[in-house]
């Protein structure tokens, strides 16, 4: 490879790559990728509606040549679901893991025992005992490697590639939180990193230095270019979690202030995490890719005060969301927008179009 963002034999006919450094396709395919993964929530769908509709997405948004090859699967309360994808003309994979609002990181403020740090090694065996994983993104892993896809696992999914084939993994917020955990173990499963590249977006950091240590030395290639990326919007408040979590006061000013009560709950959360946690990948070696945000209206300049203010914190929290939204991330990184509803409308325009007309016209006689 030549530099960081080099390519190496990624370009196909249907859109999308699955390259051995970063680069702009694959961002927008990982970004199209993650945002599918969303096409179940808040509703319960069946397993081929949401394989029609992230086919449909992903057509779409122009990978035509990709499609659902392993789930959409989901563990039993359906809070987590994880799909693969196929290139059919270059057999390329990519594995994506559906997030979570963007309020999860607040919720587990509320119980602060799922940050507790757990040993990585159960996942991976034999690694260093001192890389661990919040216990929450390790409660995450366990289930995503309970999932099956009927009788099949992803690791028996991935058994059947052929050897060397590229398999990118990607996944939004928490998505991206548990595809950082989960990309080792594929790369244990496949038998090294050598042809993984991993790509998260506006993702949490999943747990301590040693563990980023660990993470970023695998997901580098021999020449020491990155293979893993950490995109992030510079006015997202969820990629501060866990490991800087005072900056998120500092986002909206002096437009916004952050809330007095939002500032408190941040900091007891700094207080009980301490320095514990690191983000991966490095911003100098280019494997930590800031997005430079800008803020979002509707605004008008509101000051903090001593009392809780709803109407404050509903401003606060919907900023965030904005900033923290796909459709941001899409806007960010000059993608095709893509939204799961569309995705949903397409399917069902397709399904109609293949049962033909219902209603016979009037015979005018």
């Amino acid at each position: 490879m030549n530099g960081s963002h080099a390519v190496i034999n990624t370009r196909n006919k249907g859109g999308g790559t699955v390259p051995r450094s970063y680069n702009s396709e694959t961002a927008g395919l990982a970004m199209t990728l993650s945002t599918l993964a969303y096409v179940e929530e808040n509703r319960i769908a069946t397993r081929e509606q949401m394989i029609d509709e992230i086919n449909a997405g992903l057509n779409q948004a122009g990978y035509e040549s990709w499609k659902v090859a392993w789930g959409p699967a989901l563990n039993p309360d359906r809070s987590n679901m994880m799909y693969a994808a196929r290139n059919d003309e270059t057999g390329h994979l990519a594995v994506s893991i559906r997030g979570s609002d963007f309020s999860f990181w607040l919720n587990w403020i509320e119980d602060l025992a799922t940050l507790v740090l757990v040993p990585y090694e159960e996942f991976v065996p034999g690694i260093d005992h001192s890389a661990q994983i919040a216990r929450g993104t390790a409660i995450g892993l366990r289930q995503l490697l309970r999932m099956q896809d009927g009788t099949q696992s992803l690791q028996a999914f991935l058994a059947t590639a052929p050897e060397g084939t590229p398999i990118l993994v990607t996944g939004h917020s928490l998505g991206g939180c548990l595809a950082a955990g989960l990309a080792p173990c594929v790369a244990d499963w496949v038998g090294g990193p050598a042809n993984l590249s991993v790509y998260t977006i506006a993702a949490p950091s999943p747990g301590n230095a040693a563990f980023a240590t660990y993470y970023n030395t695998l997901f580098s290639s021999p020449s020491g270019h990155s293979t893993a990326f950490r995109f992030f919007n510079s006015l997202d408040v969820v990629p501060n979690a866990w490991a800087s979590l005072g900056t998120v006061e500092t986002y909206y000013p002096p437009l916004l202030t952050c809330p007095n009560d939002i500032t408190t709950i941040i900091g007891y959360a700094e207080q009980a995490v301490g320095l514990s946690y690191r983000q991966l990948g490095d911003a100098a070696a280019g494997s930590a890719v800031e997005l430079p945000g800008t803020l979002i209206p509707p605004f008008a300049q509101h000051r903090g005060r001593l009392e809780l203010d709803p109407f404050e914190d509903a401003l606060f929290l919907w900023e965030a969301a904005q900033q923290h939204a796909c459709t941001t991330y899409q806007t960010l990184l000059q993608t095709p927008l893509t939204l799961p509803e569309a995705a949903r409308v397409s399917r069902t325009l397709v399904a109609l179009r293949k049962q033909g007309p219902r209603i016979q016209p009037l015979n005018p006689q």
